[in-house]
């Protein structure tokens, strides 16, 4: 479900592409730290944007280091290191372990099951960290796999599920922006949820699996329909967002809510990044 907050990097300048890949290089140096070179296979787009959102909002002491890994092997790459980009890391882990418990238990590739044995220790170190936050995480979590247990078709309850588990993620303290980053998080891990479910309906319907989506995936007004409710979520959190005073960094965050989190819709849709790119809300 992860993979779909993500820049557009055509649009963005040479600095900013640096700037988010540090971030990006930064969260998966810190997995490596926790998982092993395991962690390079749980790294996600959507942790080093929390990471970058977080960052710069709170503007940490933050340090830039020089490293080679398996991705940079002839050279030196820079990545950024503070305490905010290991609170990301974390909670990466914690969503990567407990999806990979619920691919098990669907029966799901050994690759799944590799994921879920290295992950453990490192699991519970993060909610030994954040003892509060993993449970709410996964109390979210168990009751959206509920919901899809029981065949549930109601995307609001379904797609809240999920936006619960990123309102936590983005609720980074407990301060005066919590309530804003919660809101923030909440609206896109709806937009997430829906945006993966129109993605694999197709998918889902050969295979048998579960998707809120497969009643209505012939119908003629069904991408018509699923597009205002992507249309209506992503505009909620952008919204949130502009109503947080970031100023560093701004205009990557910007890229991502209004033209990155389209890429995989526009290629899906078959239309140009152009296309599919969205203005500010008003």
């Amino acid at each position: 479900m992860f993979g779909y907050v993500r820049p557009n990097e055509e649009t963005l300048t040479k600095a900013q592409r640096q700037r988010f890949r540090q971030v990006y290089c930064g969260v998966c140096h810190e997995l490596k730290d926790r998982v092993g070179s395991a962690g390079r296979l749980v790294l996600t787009f959507d942790a080093a944007f929390l990471a970058l959102t977080l960052c710069a909002l709170y503007e940490p002491e933050e340090a830039i280091k020089r490293d080679r890994c398996p991705s940079h092997p002839l050279k030196h790459h820079a990545y950024a290191a503070d305490g905010i980009i290991s609170y990301a890391a974390d909670m990466n882990v914690i969503l990567s372990y407990l999806s990979a418990i619920d691919a098990r238990q669907d029966g799901d590739s050994r690759l799944r099951q590799m994921a879920e044995s290295r992950l453990k220790q490192a699991f519970q170190a993060a909610c030994g960290r954040y003892p509060e936050k993993a449970e709410k995480i996964q109390k979210a979590l168990n009751d959206l796999y509920a919901l899809e247990k029981s065949g549930c078709e109601d995307v609001d309850a379904l797609s809240g599920c999920f936006g619960r588990v990123t309102g936590e993620c983005f609720a980074f303290r407990d301060d005066v922006w919590q309530g804003g980053l919660y809101l923030m998080g909440h609206d896109l891990g709806r937009f997430i949820y829906i945006m993966d479910a129109w993605d694999d309906v197709k998918k889902d319907y050969r295979k048998g699996r579960f998707n809120p989506f497969l009643k209505q995936k012939d119908s003629p007004d069904f991408d018509k329909r699923v597009k205002t409710m992507l249309d209506t979520y992503i505009a909620l959190s952008a919204e949130a967002f502009e109503k947080l005073p970031i100023v560093k960094d701004a205009e990557i965050i910007r890229n991502v809510l209004y033209s990155g989190v389209w890429t995989r819709y526009a290629i899906k849709a078959g239309k140009t990044d152009g296309e599919n790119t969205h203005d500010r809300p008003v």
